[in-house]
């Protein structure tokens, strides 16, 4: 795939850049309370007809920075009333810090927030604003939304406490030029795969599979794949609940087995490259192919500019098991309403139109991102987008992120786990005899 995806002119970038900082006081710098947040917030106090809503989300590099922020300007200048506070932070760092102020004078009033266990912590400490009846006075908003995908901020007793910003999924990115030089077919199985990894290592040319482990999230989306399809459903249902998790079924451990597997195939150092890194890896085309979500088909774009680089896709391999081969790892990832905010109504009233389909529409085309409004791919041309599009729109089933989908402390110890089987520090069995018992522990935290 050599096509790009359209961006904003950088003047027009620049201009909203500055427009947004001036309407918004935002800061990219991804510290809570700066001088530019605390003064906007000065200046709306001054007027009291205006409501300062803070506003903190994870993207603080372009493009979706500068979209963000140019909508929000647009936001803004058609509702005099209404002072949107930015703050960004990477990945890692917004984790660390959305868990310690959620609940404190420091919350925002809208942030990110991945579905399951890493939002419902909050759920059950009544931190979250619910939104079905929101939903359910507006049902062209909810008709418009992607059922498949709303799904996933659902909880079990069907409260709706997010709406998707992107939709997302894991994919192996893979170098069409390596494979037709080495005459490499997609494969489509765990043997075949296997197989096509041991032929580009004997070739001693290129790394067979790129992979930074640094941030510890990577690796568990390798076992949290393998685990759907080694682990029956149900099984990692109730895993995945902390007052029921035992984690001791047999197919936890042949995950881990497989993945330790892949570990020859892999740069060195994995434990000690991000994956911004191993991705580099691949798009200089040191490396054959790349764990990547659908949503960094951008990056791919941007790391590959100018350059003749002919990339593919394929789904990760069959594995035989107890679980279901069919489902593509990714949930939506979103935005969600602080219960605490003195501004709910509006709150939602902004998330309607920024999650909705004009925006999103804008989003797919700027930033390569699709929310969850219907309709939003049908006039893209990109064929790597529109093929992102259908995998998820296709797909029989998502499947949550694993490290998104586990108490913390469970989390905590299989992503130190994971870690350690990369090193080859620790076995598989030692290692899920540890995650085991931290899972017993965990039922006695929430009981």
């Amino acid at each position: 795939m050599k096509k790009k995806i359209k961006r904003l002119l950088a003047v027009g970038l620049a201009a909203a850049l500055v427009i947004s900082l001036a309407a918004c006081g935002s800061s990219t710098s991804g510290s809570s309370g700066s001088s530019s947040d605390q003064a906007s917030g000065t200046e709306a106090a001054a007027d009291s007809n205006v409501k300062t809503i803070k506003f903190f989300h994870r993207f603080p590099d372009d493009p979706a920075n500068s979209f963000i922020e140019e909508k929000i300007a647009e936001y803004e200048a058609a509702h005099s009333d209404i002072d949107i506070v930015i703050t960004s932070a990477q990945n890692q760092p917004f984790k660390e810090k959305i868990k310690t102020v959620v609940g404190t004078a420091e919350e925002p009033d809208i942030y990110y927030s991945w579905a399951g266990e890493f939002s419902e912590r909050f759920i059950r400490e009544n931190l979250i604003l619910d939104l079905t009846p929101y939903l359910e006075a507006d049902s062209a908003w909810k008709d418009s939304l992607i059922e498949s995908q709303m799904v996933n901020y659902t909880t079990a007793d069907g409260m709706v406490y997010g709406i998707p910003f992107r939709l997302d999924g894991k994919v192996f990115a893979y170098n069409r030029d390596i494979f037709d030089a080495l005459k490499l077919e997609v494969p489509a199985t765990w043997d075949e795969f296997k197989a096509v990894l041991e032929k580009i290592k004997a070739d001693g040319t290129y790394t067979p599979l790129a992979e930074g482990n640094q941030d510890q999230w990577p690796g568990a989306h390798y076992i949290g794949t393998l685990n759907q399809m080694l682990v029956a459903d149900d099984v990692r249902a109730a895993d995945f609940d902390p007052a029921t998790g035992t984690f001791t079924d047999p197919g936890y451990v042949k995950a881990l087995d497989l993945y330790q597997e892949l570990v020859p195939y892999m740069n060195i150092g994995v434990n000690g490259m991000t994956h911004d890194m191993a991705r580099q890896l691949f798009t200089t085309g040191q490396a054959a192919m790349c764990y990547i979500e659908l949503v960094e088909i951008t990056n791919l774009y941007q790391e590959t500019e100018g350059t003749d680089f002919n990339w593919g896709m394929f789904v990760f391999p069959t594995v035989e098991g107890a679980g279901n081969p069919d489902i593509l790892t990714g949930e939506p990832e979103g935005f969600v309403v602080s219960a605490n905010t003195k501004y709910p109504d509006e709150c939602v009233e902004f998330l309607k139109w920024f999650l909705g389909p004009e925006v999103g529409a804008q989003q797919a085309e700027v930033v390569g991102w699709f929310n969850a409004s219907k309709g939003i791919a049908d006039n893209l041309d990109d064929e790597g987008l529109v093929e992102a599009y259908n995998l998820i729109m296709n797909a029989e089933k998502m499947g949550p992120w694993f490290d998104a989908s586990l108490y913390s402390t469970v989390c905590e110890e299989y992503l130190q786990q994971i870690s350690d089987i990369t090193n080859g520090d620790v076995s598989s069995e030692d290692a899920m005899a540890k995650i085991q018992a931290t899972a017993k522990e965990a039922q006695t935290l929430v009981k």
